[in-house]
C-alpha cells in the first residue's frame, strides 16, 4: 500500500451538517434492527478511508433536532466532544447533558446513545480503533435501564 499523504481537510460550517472537503455525507447505519433504532443521524469519516497510517478513525456525526443513535454496546472503547449544538449522552442507566467541547469517555461495552436536544443540529466528533468489533445490541435489562435515563429504543420484549 503506498504511504499516505499529509493533507488538510476543510470544514464547512456554514452547511446543515457540517461538512468538510472531500469527506463524503454517508448513511448512519444500513437499515433498522429491533431495539437498535436510530433517528435523523449522519455520518462522516475524516480520518481512516484513505489510507492514512493511523490506528484509529476520526469520525463525525450529526443528529437533527430530535435524532438519536442506535442504543448499543461494543468491546472497543471511543471518545467523541460535543462541536455543535445541545445534546445527552445515556450510559448505561445515566444520562448527562453535552454542550459544545464536553467530552465522553465510552468504556468497553458501556450500553450507550446520543440524543440532540434542541432546536439545533447535535453534532460531535468520534475517535474509536480503527480495527474494531461491531456493535451489538444491549440485553432486556440494559436496554429498561437506558430507557429509564430516557434512551430512545423499541426494545423487544
Amino acid at each position: 500500500m503506498p504511504a499516505s499523504k499529509s493533507r488538510l481537510i476543510c470544514a464547512q460550517k456554514d452547511h446543515t451538517p457540517y461538512t468538510w472537503s472531500e469527506v463524503e455525507c454517508e448513511a448512519y447505519k444500513q437499515g433498522q434492527e429491533a431495539g437498535r433504532e436510530w433517528k435523523s443521524i449522519v455520518r462522516q469519516v475524516l480520518v481512516g478511508k484513505q489510507a492514512e497510517e493511523t490506528s484509529f478513525h476520526l469520525r463525525y456525526f450529526e443528529l437533527e433536532p430530535g435524532g438519536y443513535s442506535s442504543l448499543e454496546k461494543h468491546a472497543h472503547a471511543h471518545v467523541v466532544i460535543a462541536v455543535r449544538g445541545q445534546g445527552r449522552v445515556v450510559l448505561n442507566d445515566k444520562a448527562r447533558e453535552m454542550q459544545a467541547l464536553d467530552t465522553v469517555y465510552v468504556a468497553p461495552w458501556t450500553p450507550h446513545q446520543f440524543l440532540a436536544d434542541g432546536d439545533e443540529p447535535f453534532g460531535f466528533f468520534c475517535i474509536v480503533d480503527a480495527e474494531r468489533d461491531r456493535p451489538q445490541p444491549v440485553s432486556p435489562r440494559e436496554g429498561r435501564l437506558a430507557q429509564a435515563a430516557g434512551a430512545q429504543s423499541d426494545m423487544p420484549d
